[in-house]
Parts: structure tokens; C-alpha cells; sequence
């Protein structure tokens, strides 16, 4: 499939505001939860997003199934969304039915339950749906969407009605749905366009049980993925104390930052990988890889050196145990926050969904096992040289299997070059470099 060419650095750097800017505005917005309406409601509107973020990650194996139908298989995309409707359809229905249950067994937790309730359809509606503008480079399309929306417009309307009216938690949390209601509706405008006015006759029950087939995998594959980074803060809650999590917590959350850099590479390019000529999908999947390595081992070198002493500044000596914690993880998190385009080409552009899942299952197995007994003999230290081994362990699998499928060079997803760098960025440097 042809798609129109955007500059990747353009899109990257789009993505990377538009993400910091969404991260400020959440920030604020959770700063003004927590100082007005305190720590019980803080924690069940956290608590309705975690909710919404784990169960979303099932609509990774509807985006998943639809890049790769478009993308590698080359089906028409009007026959691919028209049956991932369906699919998107009956998830959101049976996601929505599935909180409402649960919201009667933990009555404590219920508006948290109510709110995902009733967010879930149009979330993954919106996780779906984001998939097609990114095969078709709209990216900046759908990044000013979800700024304007469930990014940074949904906390700065919950900051300004915090601070004028003193809302409450219902309040907040409609304002949180609401904001995904209107990303949803916005982004069905323009689809006509890209995808054509007419699906073309062709028997779509072929598709919706491929995109199951293959939607289950990836699901499985992403939700795994999502709790080997986490399975070390549920051991860690469990067996220690509660302060003994907060300063670990915070030290992953320290390090996940850099992460930023990343995800802003990954979303630019996902569209390209999927639907570029295998060559070109396999030269861009490397580069992301190495260049997003580059970024990440910049930042932690930087947060290595003054991670400790920032923690102890702004947040105190009570969490100053963070700081060692923080420096044990980087080299897991550098590795580990840059195996997403690789991650990625194996599932959508290699078709292999199932190989995936065992990787990750490898890694939750890994991770668990690793944090349970580091966590018993060396404490919080333990748990963080256990996330490390796993996720070094993670990287090495998926990397291993990109060189032998691909045949590129295991240089070429690990050392940057400065090809790498934009044409504009290169001259600027050289005429600074001239003058010094």
C-alpha cells in the first residue's frame, strides 16, 4: 500500500509536544485532585484510570489486526474498518457490562467502575480508530484531537473547575468520560475521505474472524506487556510496606519519563512500517530502535548523575531511598522503553502476533519470579536489579529474532548514526561547529 511520505522528524516532534503538553496538564489537574479533594478521591479517580488503561489494552489487538490486514496483506481499508466495526462493536459492549458487574462487588471503588463503564466503548473506539490516521500520516490530525481532548483539554477544564467551583468527584470523572466521547465523535470525521465511500462487495466474515484470530494474540501479547511492567510495583505493594512503595513507585516513574522520547518516534512512524516496501518498513523499524536507544541513553546518563539528588530536592529526604532504586533501573528501562518498533514489526509487519505473546509471557514470567525472590532477600534494591534482567532479557529476545528474520546488522538497532540526525539539524550543527 501507497502512502503519502511526511517528514518523520516533523511528526516525531509533534507527537513529543503534544505528549509534554498532555503530561503538564495531568500533572497539574492530579496536583489540584489531591490538594482539594483529597487522598480517598484522588485515589478512585487514579483508580477509574488504571481501570480504562488496562482493559484498553485490548483494543491493541484490533489496532494490531487492522494495520496488518491494510498494511501487509494490502486488503482495502474500507472493508477492513467495516469489519472491525463490528469487533469494536461488541468489545465495547461486553467491556461496558463486564464494569457494571464488577461496580456491584466493590461498592467503595463503584464510581470508578461506573465512569470506565461507561468510557470503555468509546476508548477503544478512539484506540481503533487512531490506527487507520496513522497508517494514512494524518498523525498531526490526531495528535491536535487528543491534546485538545483526553490529553491536556480533559485536565485543564477538571484544573479550572477544581479550583473556581470546587467540584466534586462525579464531576471529575464525567469531565474525564466526556472527553472521550469527543475524541471518538472527532476522529469519525474525515474517515470518508481516506477510506472511500463504498466498501467494495467483498464477504467480510473472513475478515472479522482473521482480525479475532490474530486481535486475540496481540491483546493477550499487550496486556501481558502491560503487567511485566507492573508486576514488580503489585509484588512490592504486597510485600512491603506502604512508604516502601511510594519511594519505589516514584522511582520508575522517574526513569519512565524518558520514555517520552520514544513513544513520540513510535507514534510517527507505525503507519510507515506497516504499509512501507519490506526494505524500507525493516530500515525504518532499526532506526527507530537505535535512535530512540540514543535518546534514552542521553537522558539516563543525565538522570543516573543527578536522578538522586533531584528526588532528595523536591521531594524530600523521606524519599531518598529512590535515588540508588532509580540508577539500578536505567539500564532495564533504557533497553527495555526501546523495543517498541521492534516490538511492533514483529506482530503487524511479520505477521507474528503468537511469537510476540511468548516473548512476553517470557518476560512476565521472568520479571515476577525474579522480583519475588529479590524483593524477600534485598528489599525494594532487589526488586529493581530484577525488573532490569528481565527487561535487558526482553530486549535481547525481541532483537535477537528481528536480526535473524530480517538479516539487518545487530548494529543497526543499537548504535545511532549520524545519518540519523535530520538534514536541517546535521547543517546547522556543522556551521556551529565552523564557528567554534
Amino acid at each position: 500500500m501507497s502512502v503519502p511520505k511526511r517528514s518523520l522528524t516533523r511528526l516525531s516532534l509533534n507527537t513529543f509536544a503534544n505528549i509534554v503538553i498532555g503530561m503538564v496538564a495531568q500533572i497539574a489537574a492530579g496536583i489540584a485532585v489531591a490538594r482539594i479533594l483529597g487522598p480517598a478521591n484522588k485515589g478512585i479517580i487514579t483508580y477509574a484510570g488504571y481501570l480504562l488503561v488496562f482493559a484498553v489494552t485490548l483494543a491493541d489487538g484490533i489496532r494490531d489486526a487492522i494495520s496488518y490486514q491494510i498494511g501487509k496483506r494490502g486488503l482495502p481499508a474500507r472493508d477492513v474498518w467495516s469489519a472491525a466495526l463490528r469487533l469494536i462493536a461488541v468489545a465495547g459492549l461486553v467491556g461496558s457490562l463486564v464494569f457494571i458487574a464488577l461496580a456491584w462487588f466493590w461498592p467503595l471503588e463503584r464510581a470508578a467502575f461506573v465512569a470506565a463503564a461507561i468510557a470503555f466503548a468509546f476508548a477503544v473506539y478512539l484506540q481503533s480508530v487512531n490506527c487507520l490516521y496513522q497508517i494514512f500520516h494524518r498523525v498531526e490530525r490526531i495528535n491536535l484531537t487528543n491534546s485538545l481532548t483526553v490529553g491536556a483539554g480533559a485536565p485543564l477544564i477538571t484544573l479550572l473547575l477544581l479550583l473556581v467551583w470546587h467540584v466534586g468527584v462525579p464531576i471529575v470523572l464525567g469531565v474525564w468520560v466526556a472527553a472521550y466521547v469527543v475524541a471518538a465523535v472527532w476522529n469519525s470525521f474525515g474517515l470518508k475521505a481516506m477510506l472511500g465511500a463504498k466498501i467494495s462487495g467483498t464477504n467480510l466474515a473472513p475478515l472479522v474472524r482473521e482480525q479475532i484470530g490474530f486481535g486475540v494474540k496481540a491483546a493477550l501479547s499487550s496486556t501481558l506487556a502491560f503487567l511485566a511492567l507492573r508486576v514488580d510495583v503489585f509484588i512490592v505493594a504486597a510485600i512491603m510496606s506502604a512508604a516502601s512503595l511510594g519511594v519505589y513507585t516514584l522511582a520508575l516513574a522517574a526513569g519512565e519519563l524518558m520514555w517520552v522520547f520514544s513513544r513520540s518516534l513510535l507514534w510517527a512512524s507505525t503507519g510507515r512500517i506497516a504499509t512501507d516496501r519490506h526494505e524500507d518498513a525493516v530500515a525504518l523499524a532499526a532506526r527507530v530502535s537505535r535512535t530512540s536507544l540514543a535518546l534514552h541513553f542521553a537522558v539516563g546518563a543525565a538522570l543516573f548523575a543527578a536522578g538522586p539528588a533531584l528526588i532528595d530536592l523536591v521531594y524530600g529526604g523521606r524519599f531518598s531511598g529512590a535515588g540508588p532504586v532509580l540508577r539500578i533501573l536505567l539500564p532495564g528501562l533504557v533497553l527495555y522503553g526501546a523495543d517498541g518498533a521492534l516490538s511492533y514489526f514483529i506482530a503487524v509487519r511479520a505477521g507474528r502476533p503468537g511469537l510476540l505473546l511468548g516473548f512476553q509471557s517470557i518476560t512476565l514470567a521472568a520479571c515476577g519470579a525474579l522480583t519475588y525472590a529479590g524483593v524477600l532477600r534485598f528489599g525494594m534494591v532487589g526488586a529493581a536489579w530484577a525488573d532490569t534482567i528481565a527487561y535487558v532479557l526482553a530486549f535481547a529476545l525481541k532483537a535477537g529474532f528481528f536480526v535473524r528474520l530480517t538479516g539487518a546488522a545487530p548494529l543497526d538497532i543499537l548504535l545511532a548514526r549520524p545519518s540519523d540526525i535530520p538534514s536541517g539539524l546535521r547543517t546547522r550543527l556543522r556551521q556551529i561547529l565552523r564557528k567554534t
